[in-house]
C-alpha cells in the first residue's frame, strides 16, 4: 500500500537520490514551513553527505579577501550551482558573474576536495526524482544587504532556519531544532573515504561541521556553518572541507511506501497513469490500397516516464485489432480495396505499465482506388565508381487516371514530370552531377501519385566507391623555349592512409613525354627543376597530372584545384 509523504512524522526517513553509487537518507523536517511553496514537505539529509568548498577562491575579483579565500554569496556560489546541476562529469560549471570560478584544485584551500571535474549533485537523481523536486524562493542573508533571494530546487539552511540566528531576510526557524544537540550531523562512511581531507576528527563516528547557505555579516569570504559541538561558526570559503547537509522540497501528497525498508526508510512510489491523448488525426477520406498517416498529439507522465503508446483500427466496423505499438506519435497505415469504412483509436502507457484512456477517431470512408504501378528492371550490381548507375522504368495506371512522376536522389527531387503510361523513362546522374556525390550509401526513388492522390512508390539502393581520382590538364600548356623552372600548387585533402602523388612534365606533346615526380616539391611550395631537357614533338609544354588514392584512409578525400607557373 502507499500513503502521502506528508502523512510521515518529523524525523521519518526516506531514501531519495544517490551519491557515490549510494542512496541518500533524508529525514521529514517539516510540512508546510512557512515561506516556503504551498503543499510541501521539506527534507534534510540525515548525515553529511559529501565535503566541498562553498565557492572557489576567486583570483580576479577586485575584493582581495575574495581572491584569496573565496566568495561567500549563495547566489553566485560553487556549491548552489554544483547542487542544482544534473550535468556529466565536468560540465555542471558555469561562471555566475565575472570574476567567478571553479572549484580547481589550485582554486580549494591546500587542493583539497575540488569538485569541478565532478558530475553535478543531480546526476544522481532519477528523471521522476528530478521531476519531483519543487522549486523554493529562499531568502539569505549576511554579507551587504539582507533579504536576498535565489530560487533553488536543492539548497542549505540558513543560520535562521537552524535557530542560530535572528537577523532579517534570512527565513524562519524550523521547529525541529529546539537545541544545539539536534543540529549535531555526522558524516556518512563514503563523505570520509571519497575526502582528499583527511583529519583524526574526520570519521564516521563523529560530528563535523556543515555549511549553511547564510554569508558573514563581517566578511566577504565567510560563509556560516553549523559547529561539531551544533554552534553557529564561519569558515573561509573556500575551504574544502566543509560538509554538506542538503535540503529539499517535495510535494506533500507524493506517493511512498506504507512500510520501510532494513534501514528503516520509505520509499518513493512513482506511477500515476499518463494523459491521453488529446487528439488523433486520420485523413478524410481514406485510400485503399495507399499509405497514409495516422497521428496522435503526444501525452505527458506526472512522474515524466518514458511513454509508448498503443493504436488499435476497426475496419468495416469489425472487431479492434492492433495496429502498432512504440513510442512514435504517428503510424503510416493501408487498408485493403473493400474495406467500406476504418476507425482508429490510441491510448498511452508508460514504462511500469501504466495506461491512460482511447482517444478515438471518427469513422472514415475508405474510397476505392487502385494505384498506378512502376515496372523497372533491378540495378546493375555494384558499387559504382566511374558512371552513375542508371535505372530504367516504366508508369502506368490500372483505372487510366493521370499519374504525376517525382524523381528523386537521397530525398532531393531531381525531375518531375506527368508519365505517359508505358513509356520507358531512365532515372540517372549527368556526369557533373555524379562528381559532386560523396561516397558512400545512395538511393533513387520513384514515387508516381494519381489523380485520386494514391501513390506507390520505388526505391533502388546503392553505393558509390570512388577508391581514385586522376587528374591532367585537358591540354599542355605551351612554351616558346625550354621550361627549366616551375612551381606547382595543389589544394587536395589527403588524410593519414591515402597517397596522393603529383607529377609535372616539360615535354608534354611529345608521346611519351617525361613526367617527373614532384610531390614533396609541391607540397612544400618549393621550385621545381625540371632534369628533363629533350624533346621529340615540335613545341615545348607544360603538363601537370594529380593522383589521390584512397587507401585505408577514412574521412574526406578531394582534389579541389591545381595551380602553378613555369619560366
Amino acid at each position: 500500500m502507499a500513503k502521502a509523504l506528508g502523512s510521515l512524522d518529523v524525523g521519518d526517513k526516506i531514501k531519495f537520490g544517490s551519491i557515490y553509487g549510494e542512496p541518500i537518507v533524508w529525514r521529514v523536517l517539516e510540512h508546510g514551513h512557512g515561506g516556503y511553496p504551498d503543499g510541501v514537505t521539506t527534507l534534510l539529509t540525515d548525515n553529511i553527505i559529501t565535503l566541498k568548498c562553498f565557492d572557489a577562491k576567486e583570483t580576479g575579483n577586485s575584493d582581495r579577501d575574495r581572491r584569496s579565500y573565496g566568495n561567500n554569496d549563495w547566489g553566485t556560489s560553487n556549491l548552489r550551482q554544483w547542487l542544482n546541476s544534473d550535468a556529466a562529469a565536468g560540465r555542471w560549471y558555469g561562471a555566475r558573474h565575472a570574476a567567478d570560478a571553479p572549484p580547481t584544485a589550485a582554486n580549494c584551500w591546500n587542493g583539497h576536495n575540488p569538485y569541478d571535474s565532478a558530475a553535478g549533485f543531480l546526476s544522481g537523481f532519477t528523471a521522476q526524482e528530478r521531476a519531483a523536486l519543487v522549486a523554493t524562493r529562499l531568502e539569505y542573508g549576511g554579507w551587504g544587504d539582507n533579504g536576498k533571494t535565489a530560487t533553488d530546487k536543492v539548497f542549505l539552511l540558513s543560520s535562521n532556519e537552524v535557530g542560530l540566528d535572528s537577523i532579517a531576510g534570512n527565513g524562519t526557524k524550523f521547529a525541529r531544532f529546539t537545541d544545539n544537540n539536534s543540529l549535531l550531523a555526522k558524516p556518512t562512511a563514503k563523505a570520509v573515504s571519497e575526502s582528499t581531507y583527511t583529519n583524526s576528527s574526520l570519521n564516521a563516528r563523529s560530528n563535523w561541521y556543515w555549511w549553511l547557505r547564510t554569508s558573514h555579516a563581517s566578511y566577504s569570504y565567510d560563509a556560516r556553518f553549523v559547529d561539531a559541538n551544533g554552534t553557529l561558526y564561519s569558515y573561509f570559503a573556500y575551504y574544502g572541507h566543509g560538509g554538506v547537509r542538503p535540503v529539499c522540497n517535495l510535494s506533500s501528497n507524493i506517493s511512498i511506501s506504507d512500510t520501510t525498508d532494513a534501514d528503516g526508510c520509505h520509499a518513493i512510489i512513482y506511477n500515476a497513469p499518463p494523459s491521453a491523448p488529446a487528439t488523433i488525426t486520420v485523413p478524410d477520406p481514406v485510400l485503399s490500397g495507399a499509405a497514409y498517416a495516422v497521428e496522435w498529439e503526444a501525452s505527458a507522465d506526472p512522474e515524466g516516464d518514458p511513454i509508448g503508446y498503443v493504436l488499435e483500427k476497426s475496419v468495416g466496423g469489425g472487431p479492434w485489432e492492433r495496429a502498432y505499438e512504440g513510442p512514435a506519435e504517428s503510424y503510416e497505415d493501408r487498408v485493403p480495396y473493400g474495406s467500406g469504412t476504418v476507425q482508429y483509436r490510441v491510448k498511452a502507457r508508460d514504462d511500469n505499465g501504466a495506461e491512460s484512456g482511447w482517444a478515438q477517431s471518427d469513422v472514415r470512408e475508405v474510397v476505392d482506388n487502385r494505384l498506378p504501378a512502376i515496372e523497372s528492371e533491378p540495378l546493375a550490381d555494384g558499387p559504382y565508381a566511374a558512371d552513375p548507375p542508371s535505372v530504367s522504368y516504366s508508369v502506368s495506371d490500372p483505372e487510366g487516371d493521370a499519374v504525376a512522376v517525382v524523381e528523386s536522389m537521397d530525398g532531393r527531387a531531381v525531375r518531375e514530370f506527368e508519365a505517359v503510361p508505358g513509356r520507358e523513362e531512365t532515372l540517372s546522374l549527368g556526369h557533373a552531377a555524379w562528381l559532386a556525390v560523396p561516397n558512400g550509401e545512395h538511393s533513387y526513388k520513384v514515387e508516381a501519385t494519381d489523380a485520386k492522390g494514391g501513390a506507390t512508390v520505388a526505391e533502388w539502393a546503392w553505393t558509390k566507391a570512388v577508391t581514385r581520382v586522376d587528374l591532367e590538364l585537358a591540354e599542355p600548356l605551351p612554351a616558346d623555349d625550354m621550361p627549366t623552372v616551375a612551381s606547382v600548387g595543389v589544394v587536395a585533402s589527403a588524410p593519414a592512409g591515402s597517397t596522393l602523388s603529383i607529377e609535372a612534365c616539360n615535354n608534354a606533346y611529345d608521346d611519351e613525354p617525361a613526367w617527373e615526380d614532384v610531390t614533396d616539391k609541391a607540397l612544400a611550395n618549393r621550385k621545381i627543376v625540371f632534369q628533363n631537357t629533350e624533346k621529340t614533338a615540335e613545341s615545348w609544354g607544360v603538363n601537370v597530372r594529380v593522383r589521390l588514392e584512397r587507401g585505408s584512409a577514412e574521412g574526406e578525400c578531394w582534389v579541389q584545384s591545381v595551380s602553378g607557373n613555369f619560366e
